[in-house]
């Protein structure tokens, strides 16, 4: 199998962490979604977005939430980082999604000041920081326990991790000023774990 981004995206690196949590094997080709390499995307994506995971059979997943369905449904019920059914997966998902919109915030924000500066547009970048910083400090009201959902990690923990970690590399005064102490103690316990080391976009 192959995972197609580079760890600097947080979509990429949650799958990219989630595969090497639950031992799986895959190569990673670390291309970019932009510029002249975007034509290499699209051959296995049509949007030509990160990340793209290819199976064993060649069928394309494209994107993030699907590959990391499928990585449940890869390892069964008992390693599954997400509620099967139920109540359970609904809230579980319902989380998720708030966390992932907000994770799109931070990489609105991050890519309008990375535009040409004559181009830029201020007050589009502070309202996707602002919608950023907001849902993520509806989730640390929402932490359980030493994980996110209690005692056990799960997706959400992962998933958090990655964008969290984005939004402090990307927006790092957004960052300060977002406050999230039980978020920031899921982030240092995700990026002590090996899967989270070996993803680590700066290295």
């Amino acid at each position: 199998m192959i995972l197609i981004g580079r760890y600097l995206s947080p979509f990429v690196r949650r799958v990219a962490a989630t595969l090497i949590y639950q031992n799986i094997e895959f190569e990673h080709r670390a291309i970019r979604a932009g510029g002249a390499e975007q034509d290499i995307v699209r051959q296995s994506n049509p949007l030509g977005r990160v990340p793209a995971f290819i199976l064993d059979d060649d069928e394309v997943l494209s994107d993030s939430a699907v590959i990391l369905d499928h990585i449940d449904d890869m390892v069964g019920e008992e390693r599954a980082l997400m509620p099967r059914s139920g109540w359970e997966r609904t809230h579980a998902m319902n989380l998720l999604s708030i966390a992932t919109g907000a994770a799109e915030k931070t990489v609105a924000h991050y890519m309008e000041f990375n535009r040409p500066e004559d181009k830029q547009d201020s007050d589009t970048a502070n309202k996707a920081g602002r919608q950023a910083k907001d849902g993520f400090e509806y989730l640390n009201a929402m932490v359980k326990g030493e994980w996110m959902l209690g005692e056990k990690l799960s997706q959400l923990d992962i998933s958090l991790a990655a964008y969290l970690e984005f939004f402090r590399i990307s927006s790092p005064e957004m960052a300060k000023s977002t406050h999230c102490p039980a978020l920031d103690g899921i982030v240092a316990r995700s990026m002590a774990l090996p899967c989270f080391i070996q993803t680590d976009p700066r290295s």
